[in-house]
């Protein structure tokens, strides 16, 4: 299953490509959801962070061909770069995986990652699935459930988790070591630069990185120092940033709703409508009858 960061021509030997049931990618980062053929091996070592999640028992093996397969429940599975990762499985499986660059990581955590500072784990063949196993289900199927319904916050949320996946994954004693940080607010002049630049990519969906960037900070740095100043996370921020300039629109202007929901950066009118409910309880159209 690691194999999944080989090209196609590279599976010859370990089983059938796997079918994509979703693919999300950015640099630095991919993010993919895969069914399994019934049964193969793989045997690589990886060039990334590599978290991964199976969602069905399956049996499998770890280490040489001479291993017992083993009945597995679903569970994560975490390595590092340079990991060399040898098994197979039996029977037909699925399973969502992140592979992160080495590069993307330093951004989040503010300082180069080694090796040793992930928290490497095999699938749950010998142990009994813990809260590790949960939290990376949960945050993977965040993941899932935001591109199955059309990515409506955009990369900030993706790259969210995705932050949250690698602070989870690392040695909190390997990562701390900037407490203030913690306590830290965008300056005045920070916000004002910052709120700036989402208005003027609110309809392009503006990147975490592009934000962070910016300011020349952290991408976690960045989120933490984000929520303090505004009381919001940059996704959620964002989200609510492309209601009001709807509503502003849909008050004052002549522009039809599926034009305003483009204009703004919902992916169509369907999107926008449903956002609308979530966050003020009322459709788009209330605010154009009003008018009346």
């Amino acid at each position: 299953m690691a194999s999944i960061i080989h090209s196609t021509s590279s599976w010859h030997g370990y089983g059938d490509p796997p079918e994509i049931l979703q693919q999300y990618e950015e640099p630095g980062w991919q993010f993919l959801d895969l069914r399994y053929s019934p049964g193969g091996s793989w045997d690589v070592v990886t060039s990334c962070l590599h978290v991964g999640f199976h969602l069905d028992p399956h049996r499998l093996r770890s280490g040489s061909a001479k291993s017992p397969f083993l009945s597995t429940a679903p569970s994560a599975a975490i390595s590092a770069p340079g990991d060399h990762l040898v098994g197979g499985w039996e029977g037909t499986t699925r399973g969502r995986h992140v592979m992160i660059s080495a590069g993307f990581v330093a951004a989040a955590i503010e300082r180069e990652m080694s090796a040793e500072a992930i928290i490497t784990r095999s699938f749950a063949s010998q142990r009994d699935p813990d809260e590790t196993d949960t939290i990376v289900q949960n945050l993977l199927n965040a993941l899932s459930i935001n591109l199955s319904c059309g990515n409506p916050s955009g990369s900030v949320f993706m790259q969210s988790v995705l932050v949250a996946i690698i602070h989870h994954v690392l040695h909190p004693g390997r990562i701390t070591g900037q407490a203030s940080s913690l306590r830290s607010r965008l300056s005045d002049r920070q916000l004002s630069m910052v709120l700036e630049l989402i208005d003027a990519q609110l309809p392009e969906r503006p990147s975490l990185n592009d934000l962070a960037e910016s300011l020349n900070v952290s991408t976690g740095y960045f989120c933490r120092a984000f929520r303090a100043s505004t009381g919001l996370p940059p996704h959620q921020f964002i989200i609510r940033r492309r209601v009001d300039r709807a509503r502003s629109l849909i008050e004052s202007g002549t522009l039809s709703l599926s034009d305003i929901a483009r204009t703004v950066g919902f992916k169509d009118h369907s999107q926008m409508s449903a956002t609308f409910r979530k966050v003020l309880g009322v459709s788009p159209s209330y605010f154009r009858r009003s008018r009346v």
